[in-house]
């Protein structure tokens, strides 16, 4: 599980795809180069699938949608924003997100799911108000808490890794006393007025290296996440971005070359699987 191989393949992509799934890429492969022109025209239950670049854009999902990105490694949304992402709605995945002056993801509604926040100047994720799950993210090097859930916002979080954040990796608001506004489970990061904290740990995760989140079986978050839940070979789900239902088992494109051929884009991708 989680190996690493080198893989090509030759894709095809009609210029018109099915009405619900919205492709964007910066390098004008796909239908909109920007991710929030994508979200403004998709649909409720529409997929709006981000191809790999670096987005220097504000994103708002709003929507009861996908946005998917192509793997933390290679799609990332940054700038000088605060927060770089707002979600009240959908399913946010497989992004890496950084903020240069501040929040990295403001959460009031949605999921966030097999995410990397890293790098922020300020809170990883953090929420003000309504309510919020994050699952299977790593919060890492951010330059305060890890994740955040300010009242009255509440935060329901399983199966992350919030570590080396310069505040706790897990704070739910308090003031003379913990409101008890984040449900944390099986998670790994030291953490403070939280609630339940079944399964949770505080312990190097044993990444491969400061920028490749991949686990090996030494690793504690190794088949030590919500024992509900799967990982793809059927293990019981690790902790961090390479665990859970939602672990991204495709090929991460690291390099494409874009062909355009009357109403078809040939696609000449090399890509490395996870599994």
């Amino acid at each position: 599980m989680k190996t690493l191989v080198t893989i090509f393949a030759l894709f095809a992509l009609v210029y018109c795809t099915s009405a619900n799934t919205i492709i964007v890429d910066i390098n004008g492969g796909g239908q909109y180069t920007s991710i929030n022109a994508a979200i403004g025209v998709a649909n409720s239950n529409d997929t709006v699938k981000v191809w790999p670049g670096t987005y220097l854009e504000q994103v708002t999902l709003n929507k009861n949608i996908v946005l998917m990105g192509s793997g933390y490694e290679n799609t990332i949304i940054t700038g000088n924003f605060s927060p770089s992402i707002t979600v009240s709605s959908g399913k946010l995945q497989w992004f890496r997100v950084t903020s240069l002056t501040g929040i990295g993801i403001m959460i009031s509604g949605g999921t966030v799911n097999n995410c990397v926040i890293m790098g922020c100047a300020n809170v990883g994720i953090q929420s003000n108000s309504g309510t919020g799950t994050i699952t299977n993210c790593v919060i890492w090097n951010n330059g305060s808490y890890g994740i955040y859930a300010k009242s009255p916002g509440y935060l329901t979080v399983y199966n992350c890794i919030s570590r080396n954040n310069t505040g706790a990796g897990f704070y739910g608001d308090s003031n003379y006393g913990c409101f008890n506004r984040m449900t944390l489970s099986y998670s790994n990061g030291s953490r403070s007025c939280t609630v339940g904290n079944q399964g949770c740990i505080d312990s190097d995760p044993m990444f491969a290296s400061s920028l490749d989140f991949h686990i090996s079986e030494g690793s504690p978050c190794w088949n030590t996440g919500n024992p509900s839940l799967y990982d793809p070979d059927g293990s019981i789900s690790d902790m961090g971005y390479f665990g859970g239902p939602d672990c991204p088992i495709y090929p991460v494109v690291t390099e494409i070359i874009i062909t355009p051929s009357g109403n078809t884009i040939n696609l000449q991708a090399k890509g490395r699987a996870n599994y």
